[in-house]
């Protein structure tokens, strides 16, 4: 608005959230809009990246790797070491390991100055890494918003966020890895302790 009454209004209502008791987090809501450039995903975005954020938070450093290898992030002729690229993931995934994250400039610094520095093993690996062109897109909207939210100060609960939105993020019942021989099956194989 040309006189300012949004913003007004804005911290009118965050002022009458605080007073009421209210964390301000609950009164500030943030839409964006871009319309720069756009693509279609008609199903939403590709459960790989949900899967692969999970099995990372779970520390599943093989898992992770397979899943990279299979979308062509990790081209055929490299060979890298699935910890490695565990350790390489870890650091830009932290909003996703806390309950609210507080996004700031000196977190994406520290994570840009990681990544950008020639003597560092994250530049290393990441100079091995490819960005298959489907996931251009993606990438580039995910890096904005960052931006914008570290720009902003904003404290997201992102891993909220995650489980509503994101699918493969939240493992569905009857995904997780059965044996092999009660797969065949059909009936559940019983391990003694001692014999996995």
């Amino acid at each position: 608005a040309a006189d300012g009454a949004d913003a007004t209004d804005a911290a009118d209502a965050a002022d009458a959230a605080d007073a009421a008791g209210k964390p301000e987090s609950l009164a500030w809501r943030l839409g964006v809009l871009d319309f720069g450039t756009v693509d279609r995903l008609p199903g939403g975005l590709p459960g790989t990246i949900g899967e692969s954020l999970r099995m990372t938070l779970e520390g599943d450093a093989a898992g992770v790797y397979g899943r990279l290898r299979d979308e062509g992030f990790v081209k055929e002729s490299i060979d890298l070491e699935p910890d490695e690229v565990l350790d390489y993931l870890l650091p830009i995934i932290e909003p996703a390991q806390v309950e609210e994250f507080a996004f700031s400039r000196g977190w994406l610094r520290d994570q840009a100055a990681r990544i950008a520095d020639p003597r560092s093993p994250a530049h290393q690996l990441g100079r091995q890494l490819n960005l298959p062109p489907s996931y251009l897109l993606i990438h580039r909207v995910t890096l904005s918003t960052i931006g914008v939210l570290c720009q902003l100060g904003a404290a997201v609960r992102l891993r909220d966020e995650l489980e509503a939105w994101l699918p493969g993020f939240v493992e569905e019942a009857g995904e997780a890895e059965v044996p092999e021989s009660a797969a065949e099956s059909g009936e559940p194989e019983l391990v003694a302790e001692g014999d996995a």
